[in-house]
């Protein structure tokens, strides 16, 4: 069911998209086939003017592009996410702006080069459902090379793209809220449920405190300025709610998406079940354009238990020790309902929340990680405190990586691999210079997940595991090529340890 599913959501898409036996090169800036100026004046009169030549974030610092005002901004907001996610050719990492080889950085002189690098060429800010049909139709008209972007945070560059014709949803925004929301085409007697409807260019930020007001909760990210409504729900989605509600895409009613031959279509498990499945994880940049989500609401927990483990190693042998003995502990954690993140730079340390727990039963749950901060070599501290989700939010929501380099090589762990080559992985974690993390700890629920194209391993998984590489602007082509084999190597290596039947969470994979 599941390949017929699939090849039954590809075949509703153009011939541009659809399955071939061999690549194609589509159409891109430079190439004899791009569109003339008169043809893109053209468009751009389909779409009210609102066609943009999209150049990177740091352009406004060299040469003809230069602007003084505009240049202090940018080199004060370099790291502000808020500032780099409404730049039209803006990413979170500098490698989906400049790619390879690209130059354009905001610490170089006036004088200093600056490429187009990896950025589209133009880029439609669309405002509407008409917009984004028109921008598709074209893009199949003139066989373009088209991305979709919104806030730039893909972790596997899909966004960008050299000579690319980029569609940009940043500026359709829109929060409805629904007191009982029945799916189109349901049957009359359904029940409905309490849901919202966020329009493309949404973020959890945003809605996070539009749900505050409300007083509800939306299952979603720790990333502040990430998208609701797309690379991040298509991939799945994960969340410290998971253990309760299930990933993002689990609690999806109902998607507004424009397919690769211009047509809008609402997609729910009465209008088109395996199209529904397909978009449920099944991965970003694949199944259309999406112009707005349905997720189900929830009630917001009374109040939210944060616990923190910080734990230091006094060499490499102890840190071994430490994490292993870390990652041992992971599977009874999140079992009682924990979720969290954490980082494994030299030490373990971690969040990790509850909805609604108390101190005495973090205390008993996590007596084996405070058993492990009075071994031999290892010390440090745990606790936990009651909170709330409002306090959470304004705390511990941030946006890491902002301005790096950084790539992810990642495994889900489930409770066999932790418990029989959590050594292995720690070794890994050492040989590495001692720098991993996870990038999200928890047992999710998984009552969704036959009926969504998310990776089966989630039915097992207790926590995702990430060894990252990053690499300075200035780096040398060779030094980045090494950086990349070396992230091949370590997730080769991952592959040993934890099996070829494991998976990850495409979203943070190696690109």
């Amino acid at each position: 069911m599941f390949v017929q599913s699939t090849l039954t959501a590809l075949s509703l898409l153009s011939p541009a998209v659809g399955l071939q036996s061999e690549s194609r090169h589509r159409c891109a800036y430079g190439d004899d086939c791009w569109p003339s100026d008169n043809t893109w004046k053209l468009f751009n009169d389909t779409v009210g003017g609102r066609l943009i030549r999209s150049v990177p974030s740091a352009a406004v610092c060299h040469a003809e592009r230069y602007n003084a005002n505009q240049c202090a901004i940018a080199k004060s907001s370099w790291l502000d996410s808020f500032w780099k996610t409404n730049q039209t050719g803006g990413y979170a990492a500098m490698l989906w702006e400049m790619g390879e080889s690209g130059k354009c950085f905001v610490d170089t002189s006036v004088r200093a080069p600056c490429d187009q690098g990896i950025v589209p060429y133009y880029s439609v800010s669309v405002q509407n459902l008409e917009d984004i049909q028109a921008s598709v139709k074209f893009a199949n008209e003139k066989d373009l090379y088209l991305v979709t972007k919104n806030t730039g945070h893909d972790h596997l560059g899909r966004s960008s793209g050299k000579g690319a014709f980029s569609i940009w949803t940043h500026n359709l925004k829109g929060i409805e809220w629904h007191d009982s929301f029945v799916p189109q085409g349901a049957p009359v007697d359904a029940s409905g449920m309490p849901a919202v409807t966020l329009q493309a260019g949404e973020q959890w930020f945003d809605v996070y405190q539009a749900a505050a007001k409300k007083e509800v909760l939306v299952v979603g990210g720790s990333a502040r300025t990430v998208g609701a409504a797309g690379g991040y729900l298509l991939g799945g989605g994960h969340s410290p709610f998971a253990h309760d509600y299930g990933l993002a895409a689990d609690n999806l009613l109902e998607m507004s998406i424009v397919s690769a031959d211009g047509e809008h279509r609402v997609i729910n498990p009465h209008s088109d079940p395996e199209y529904f499945w397909a978009v449920r994880g099944g991965g970003g940049s694949a199944w259309g354009v999406v112009t707005s989500v349905t997720y189900k609401t929830h009630p917001v927990p009374q109040t939210l238990l944060i616990g923190v483990v910080q734990l230091n190693a006094s060499d490499s042998s102890s840190l071994t020790d430490l994490l292993a003995g870390s990652m041992k502990l992971l599977p009874k954690v999140t079992d009682a309902g924990y979720t969290g993140y954490g980082n494994m730079d030299q030490r373990f340390e971690a969040i990790f929340l509850k909805p609604n727990g108390t101190v005495g039963s973090f205390n008993q749950t996590f007596a084996g990680f405070f058993n492990l901060s009075k071994a031999p070599g290892i010390q440090g501290a745990v606790g936990a405190y009651p909170s709330t989700w409002n306090a959470y939010l304004k705390t511990f929501l941030q946006d890491p990586n902002i301005g790096t380099n950084v790539q992810d090589t990642s495994r889900l762990l489930t409770a066999n691999v932790i418990d029989e080559k959590a050594e292995d992985l720690a070794k890994l974690i050492v040989d590495n210079g001692g720098k991993g993390g996870f990038n999200f700890i928890g047992k999710v629920n998984n009552d969704e997940r036959d009926n969504t194209a998310v990776n089966n391993i989630w039915k097992h998984s207790h926590a995702l595991m990430s060894i990252s590489i990053d690499w300075a602007d200035n780096a040398t082509k060779s030094e980045k090529h090494k950086k990349r084999l070396h992230a091949v190597m370590m997730s080769k290596n991952f592959t040993k340890i934890v099996g070829a039947e494991g998976g990850t969470y495409i979203n943070e994979a190696n690109p």
